[in-house]
């Protein structure tokens, strides 16, 4: 397929005429997607649109600085009337590109027309550079302008010439001049928001308002520090007027600082005294044992309901394991593994000796329930161990 015109220009054009050229191309990309997926009635943020332009672009990050010049060259240029963007300032920090008023998107979601706008930009930089060159040759004859292009004479009727005026900015540009060229383009303004300057009395007032805030805090500071200070040293001039209540201030603050040093001793020696006369805190096995007396009551129902529903006979055997596992199951409350062995051994032991009775033969150990000898008052014999019932 045979090159386009646009395609055949760009590629006789400088590197850097190139680079801005694809920089505008990346821009439109970049602010046609976010409109596809944000609309165009909400200010687009340069913040959001300056990465997504980068990642297309493919050449370095772009700045605010890189939009200014986007936008001012489209605004210097003769379709200047045909750009509908301009910055607007939020305030704080936030700099958004709008759309003017009367401005008309093409497309159902309000899509760009790209390529309008490039050639656009295109023809506002020929007209710069056209500016720029013939303000250049006034003042001194410069390479940079268009070399006639020389035509043989001919004899007998003359034939009807053609156009030989190449464009400003192709092939016969001087690129020694061009970065000149580049640093004189024109950058758009930023404008603040109407909205913003609404508010912008209000942010000064609340602005001074601190500030007033700030200086009465650091005024009442610096008051209170100098009242401390001459409060505890009235006498740092050398006046006999002064000597007496310095010599009256230093024994009060003396005073002061043993009575509270004496205090403070009264009350650590009485702290001392009162751990040594309470009783010494139980240690892990008795608190575990405790427990089991709490909940013995408890699990030794569960014993009894389990040796009843045993074959009839006056001595029931289960084993540990077994009779560990029911218990879990029974307990209105979760109980470990060993919870529930000691709460075994407590009964075997202390509660009910004769009831139940635990018997190990070698790694194996069961339980022995003597039906023979139930007990009558389980209540009382736990409250003689010390349990509260």
């Amino acid at each position: 397929m045979a090159p386009t015109q646009t395609q055949t220009e760009t590629q006789t054009l400088p590197p850097d005429l190139v680079n801005l050229l694809a920089l505008h191309s990346s821009f439109l990309t970049a602010l046609s997607l976010h409109y596809a997926h944000n609309g165009t009635s909400v200010p687009v943020s340069i913040h959001d649109l300056l990465p997504s332009v980068s990642r297309i672009w493919r050449a370095r990050n772009v700045t605010l600085e890189d939009l200014r010049l986007l936008l001012g060259v489209l605004n210097a240029g003769p379709a200047a009337h045909q750009n509908p963007f301009y910055l607007s300032d939020y305030s704080g920090g936030k700099i958004c590109i709008e759309i003017r008023d009367g401005a008309k998107l093409s497309g159902a979601l309000g899509s760009l027309n790209e390529d309008q706008l490039q050639t656009c930009f295109m023809d506002a930089l020929d007209h710069l550079w056209t500016e720029w060159s013939t303000a250049q040759g006034s003042n001194t004859s410069t390479p940079t302008q268009a070399r006639p292009i020389a035509s043989p004479k001919r004899r007998g009727r003359p034939r009807k010439t053609v156009p030989t005026a190449q464009p400003a900015i192709q092939r016969f540009v001087d690129e020694k001049t061009l970065p000149a060229f580049l640093t004189q383009l024109p950058v758009a303004e930023i404008t603040l928001c109407s909205s913003a300057t609404v508010v912008a009395p209000l942010r000064e007032k609340g602005r001074k308002r601190l500030r007033e805030f700030k200086d009465s805090a650091q005024q009442g500071r610096a008051v209170k520090k100098a009242r401390d200070v001459s409060f505890a040293i009235p006498a740092t001039c050398t006046g006999k007027e002064n000597e007496p209540a310095a010599l009256t201030a230093q024994p009060k603050i003396t005073e002061f600082a043993s009575v509270r040093k004496s205090n403070l001793l009264d009350r650590l020696l009485a702290k001392q005294t009162l751990a040594a006369a309470s009783p010494a805190p139980l240690s892990a096995p008795e608190l575990a044992r405790l427990s089991a007396l709490q909940r013995s009551e408890e699990v030794l129902s569960i014993i009894s309901l389990l040796a009843a529903s045993r074959m009839p006979g006056t001595r029931v055997s289960f084993s540990m394991a077994a009779l560990v596992q029911s218990l879990q199951g029974s307990m209105r409350s979760p109980l470990s593994r060993e919870e529930v062995m000691k709460c075994v051994e407590v009964l075997a032991q202390e509660v009910v000796p004769g009831y139940l009775n635990l018997v190990k033969l070698g790694a194996m150990s069961s339980v022995v329930v003597n039906q023979a000898m139930r007990p009558g008052d389980v209540r009382g014999r736990l409250a003689s161990l010390g349990v509260a019932i």
